[in-house]
């Protein structure tokens, strides 16, 4: 039982360290993503920003944070550079 164990230990730990690489990567949390969603949205005096878009913003600073970018169309939309 304990070779089985000893076995598994080294792909658990490759597993865990792939997954704490692939959460940094970038991305915020939905809550940051939230709030500079909401200071877009406050700051926005053309009202370009929608609910839909609002929530296009938010998945858009999920996936790649800081890289988001908000293209000059009304309503607003966000995308990930490529």
């Amino acid at each position: 039982m304990v070779s089985r164990m000893t076995r598994w230990v080294p792909a658990l730990a490759a597993l865990a360290a792939l997954a704490a690489l692939v959460a940094g990567c970038g991305g915020l949390s939905t809550v940051e993503a939230e709030q500079r969603c909401d200071q877009e949205r406050a700051a926005d005096a053309s009202g370009c920003i929608s609910d839909a878009a609002y929530d296009q913003c938010v998945t858009c600073y999920e996936e790649c944070g800081d890289d988001c970018s908000r293209g000059g169309s009304c309503p607003a939309q966000y995308s990930c550079p490529e």
